[in-house]
C-alpha cells in the first residue's frame, strides 16, 4: 500500500456523532492489519459553542474553540481535516484559510453525489439543524444540481427535529431516550410526506437515529458520505480497488 494521508477529526459536535464518524472511517478503511489503517488524530472538542445559536441567534462564535483543534492539527501536520457537524461548515472559508491541511466539505461532496448517483432526483428533503437550514447553506451548496429543496414546516422543525436533539435524553445526550428516537422518526416521516424523491440526513445526529436501510425513501447521509470520502482521500486509489479490501 502506498503512502497514506494523516486525518484530523474535530468531534464533540456532538460527541456521539464524532465517535460514530470515527467508527465509520475504520469500517470503510481498506486495511487488513493494524499498520494499514491511516493515522488519525481525533479531538473530541466538546468546548465548541452551539453552532445554531451562533449562526442565527448571534450567540457565541465557535471559531475560538475550533482554532484550538486546528492549531493541534497544524502542529501535527495532518493532511486532511473532517468536522463532524454540518452547521459548522457555515464557517468553512474561515476554517479552510486557517488550516494547513485540506478541509473536507460535506456540502460540496453531497452536491457531487447527487449529480453522479441521483441524476433524476427533483425534490430533495433536508433533515438538518435550524442553523444549517435558515442560513441557506444547503440551498447554496445544491444550487448547481437544479433540485428543489424541501424542508420541514417551521413548527415541525422545532417541535420534532430540534427537540429530539436537545431535549433531556435527546440525541446530544449520553443516553438517548425512546421518545427522542420517536421524534426523529416522526420528523423523517413528515418530510417524506411532502413528496420528496430523496432525503438528505443533513445533521450528524441523523446518522445515529436513522437507519439507511429502513428509511423508506432514497437516503443520503452526510456523515456517512463524509466518512467514505475521507477514506478515499487518505488512501491511494489503487489500494481501494484491491479485491482483498472489499467489505
Amino acid at each position: 500500500m502506498n503512502a497514506r494521508k494523516k486525518l484530523g477529526i474535530i468531534g464533540g459536535m456532538g460527541s456521539r456523532a464524532g465517535a460514530l464518524f470515527l467508527n465509520k472511517v475504520v469500517d470503510y478503511s481498506p486495511a487488513l492489519t493494524d499498520q494499514e489503517f491511516i493515522e488519525i488524530i481525533f479531538h473530541n472538542n466538546s468546548a465548541i459553542p452551539d453552532r445554531t445559536k451562533a449562526v442565527i441567534y448571534n450567540g457565541e462564535s465557535p471559531m475560538r474553540a475550533i482554532y484550538n483543534s486546528l492549531d493541534m492539527f497544524n502542529q501535527q501536520k495532518v493532511d486532511a481535516i473532517a468536522m463532524t457537524c454540518m452547521t459548522v461548515h457555515y464557517y468553512y472559508d474561515e476554517i479552510s484559510a486557517y488550516a494547513h491541511a485540506k478541509v473536507l466539505n460535506p456540502l460540496k461532496l453531497m452536491a457531487g453525489e447527487i449529480r453522479e448517483e441521483y441524476p433524476g432526483v427533483q425534490r430533495v428533503g433536508i433533515l438538518a439543524g435550524t442553523g444549517a437550514i435558515n442560513s441557506g447553506m444547503y440551498h447554496k451548496a445544491l444550487a448547481g444540481t437544479k433540485v428543489d429543496i424541501v424542508t420541514l414546516a417551521p413548527e415541525d422543525q422545532e417541535s420534532l427535529f430540534m427537540r429530539c436533539l436537545f431535549m433531556k435524553n435527546g440525541f446530544k445526550s449520553a443516553v438517548i431516550s425512546d421518545e427522542a428516537r420517536a421524534l426523529m422518526h416522526e420528523a423523517l416521516n413528515r418530510l417524506k410526506s411532502l413528496g420528496v424523491d430523496l432525503v438528505i440526513g443533513g445533521c450528524t445526529e441523523v446518522a445515529i437515529g436513522v437507519d439507511q436501510s429502513s428509511a423508506g425513501v432514497p437516503y443520503l447521509d452526510a456523515l456517512d458520505l463524509l466518512a467514505k470520502k475521507a477514506v478515499e482521500y487518505c488512501y491511494d486509489a489503487e489500494s481501494l480497488k484491491n479485491p482483498a479490501y472489499v467489505h
